[in-house]
């Protein structure tokens, strides 16, 4: 983040009239564009509410402060929360508990797999409004209508997101693969990639499993189920860089710690159950281990609005890179 952003943020926080701000940025961008104003909330002897879906042990901010020697941390312990302490950090229903006055509050959707939807975090926000002097919305798409847009180019990794491939086909997903897909799981076994293939259910993945073992042979020994192998195998498996693993699963969570890039196929990708949320997350996540990103495909039988709007925000983050001059 430039310096010039930073002293915009601070000059927001300490002689700002709007009470609110956006902070907008990619998926998995972590804390470089909050790191500074909360440290000096902090240190001023404010008081600060973060509000995170990340795992506890995990909480980028936290960590942060405690490395500086900052110890006044309450980090939500299950259904505890300590409101003494000066940084509270909770997750979103227990930010619908809190009680207590806050200098800034921080609502972060940009470190852990989007669960909640937009209007579930502007009604989260309006609860907390009366209880803080200034709230940050720092997501990946403009929360507060009205008030000032700070741009955050992701820098520092691949330089680009991964703008996903639409491909759109007749055929009955629930039964077969395209041979266009079928050509990207060849290709990206002769690289010995890692795949993550993405399903809408756990019947659906059985079949489509089957149904790849049985039209190559080749690529039966590279195919895992994670039900059947569990995430700790999974971990393991992707350390060995000589061999292609492609893992087929239904569950959105089953990839999150896993440390490497994905080459990552959406099988069913205009399912209800994907918004531009999921889709945008998976698109980030794709190039979060690595230099280079890997392939994000998006395979559906009609193209939705949401996975329009995937590739308009992807598309709208490189066109910021390019303008700010990064390569």
């Amino acid at each position: 983040m430039k310096v010039e952003k930073k002293q915009q943020l601070l000059r927001w926080y300490m002689e700002g009239e709007q009470k609110a701000i956006n902070i907008k940025t990619v998926p998995y961008m972590g804390i470089e564009p909050l790191k500074e104003l909360v440290n000096k909330v902090l240190y001023d002897g404010g008081r600060v509410l973060y509000i995170t879906g990340e795992m506890k042990e995990h909480v980028l901010i936290s960590q942060y402060m405690r490395n500086l020697g900052f110890s006044s941390i309450s980090l939500h312990q299950d259904l505890e929360i300590n409101e003494k302490e000066s940084l509270v950090i909770c997750d979103y229903f227990q930010a619908l508990r809190i009680r207590e006055q806050y200098d800034l509050v921080v609502y972060d959707d940009v470190n852990s797999f989007p669960i909640h939807k937009k209007p579930e975090m502007q009604h989260l926000i309006g609860f907390i409004f009366p209880r803080c002097k200034k709230v940050v919305a720092y997501s990946f798409e403009t929360v507060f209508m009205g008030m000032d847009v700070l741009e955050v180019p992701m820098a520092g990794r691949s330089g680009f997101v991964s703008e996903p491939r639409v491909i759109e086909t007749r055929l009955n997903l629930d039964e077969f693969v395209p041979t266009s897909v079928y050509e990207y799981l060849l290709w990206f076994v002769y690289e010995k990639k890692k795949v993550l293939f993405l399903t809408a259910d756990k019947k659906v993945k059985r079949k489509v499993a089957r149904f790849l073992s049985k039209v190559d042979e080749s690529l039966e020994s590279c195919i895992f189920d994670v039900d059947e192998i569990g995430t700790k195998t999974m971990k393991e498996l992707v350390k060995d860089l000589e061999k292609p693993y492609i893992f087929i699963t239904d569950d959105l969570d089953d990839y999150l710690d896993v440390e490497t890039n994905f080459e990552i196929i959406i099988h069913g990708s205009d399912s209800s159950r994907y918004s531009y949320r999921e889709l945008l997350f998976l698109c980030l996540r794709t190039g979060f281990y690595e230099e280079m990103n890997g392939e994000v495909i998006m395979l559906c039988q009609h193209i939705t609005r949401d996975m329009e709007r995937t590739k308009e925000l992807t598309r709208h983050f490189n066109k910021v890179l390019w303008e700010e001059g990064f390569e």
